[in-house]
């Protein structure tokens, strides 16, 4: 399959396709990856288009376009003046052809990049409209609130696909909002009361079934198949007094026991401290001075 990723953020889109996928091997060229296998398409946040997977080569291929033609086709590419070229050769390719440039049932894709063209057949288009639940939009407002697709991201990240999710330092619910929108159980803790009342309110904004209560982090113990979480990181947050540093470090050592997977976010220059694997670290770029850290923590070998 080929995934067309998101150039918004790259390596965050590679390994969100890659945790729910799990293909043995892959091949990325720029923002193009190419692998086996298949996922919930409607899941990925930063994934824009899946296609079945024609070729890939070094030059145009021969193609049997009968094999992939649907009665009617378009041609895309991201080199757009020489769709004409390639529209030409499957047309003269296969039995009674018809170009229907809206709504065809074979949408062919021609991608040149990083040497290779590489080209597939549309089976998903994201339509999903997650600025209709950005933050400044939810009854339980708060600044700091990461984003719906971020959100979406950090929660495909765990690889949960079912199972419960819980975000220990929840705020106002939109990395919990997002999980139970793919049918994922949550738990969300906060230690500030007021975050919970906001987080409840956006529950019953978006008609989502889940808990929140008022807990510290660093004393909760809750049954979850993973973690995944935004702390406070800024004087915007709520730090009740508590070193940042401090506050991270004495969370996972404390979670490490009985969490397999913690997917957080941190500022750039924290210092984290775990014994806890990192198998991904990627980058939030909010302003020119503030990039945050993306971590997939695994325990064990």
């Amino acid at each position: 399959m080929i995934y067309v990723l998101s150039k918004d953020n790259i390596p965050l889109a590679a390994q969100e396709v890659l945790v729910l996928v799990c293909p043995l091997s892959y091949s990325l060229y720029e923002n193009i990856l190419v692998c086996d296998g298949v996922c919930d398409y409607g899941r990925l946040a930063y994934t824009s288009m899946v296609l079945e997977t024609v070729f890939v080569s070094d030059t145009i291929q021969s193609v049997d376009w009968e094999k992939y033609y649907g009665g009617d086709f378009c041609v895309r590419s991201n080199v757009t003046g020489r769709e004409k070229e390639l529209a030409a050769i499957i047309w003269r390719s296969v039995k009674n052809p018809k170009v229907k440039l809206r709504g065809s049932s074979s949408e062919f894709w021609f991608f040149f990049a990083a040497g290779k063209v590489i080209c597939g057949k549309a089976v998903f288009t994201r339509i999903e409209k997650f600025h209709l639940r950005r933050p400044d939009l939810r009854p339980g407002f708060f600044p700091v609130s990461v984003k719906p697709k971020l959100a979406r991201a950090l929660v495909n990240l765990t690889g949960v696909q079912k199972g419960t999710l819980w975000d220990p330092f929840c705020g106002t619910g939109g990395i919990l909002i997002e999980a139970a929108l793919l049918g994922i159980d949550i738990v969300g803790t906060d230690i500030d009361p007021e975050m919970i009342r906001a987080c409840k309110k956006n529950f019953d904004h978006y008609r989502v079934q889940g808990v929140a209560c008022v807990g510290d982090a660093r004393q909760e113990v809750v049954e979850c198949d993973a973690i995944v979480t935004d702390p406070p990181y800024g004087r915007r947050a709520s730090l009740k007094k508590v070193d940042i540093e401090n506050l991270y470090n004495e969370f996972l050592a404390h979670v490490y026991p009985f969490v397999s997977t913690v997917v957080i976010m941190c500022p750039n220059n924290l210092r984290i401290t775990t014994d806890y694997r990192t198998v991904f670290e990627g980058k939030d770029f909010v302003h020119n001075s503030l990039t945050r850290r993306i971590l997939v923590l695994h325990k064990g070998n």
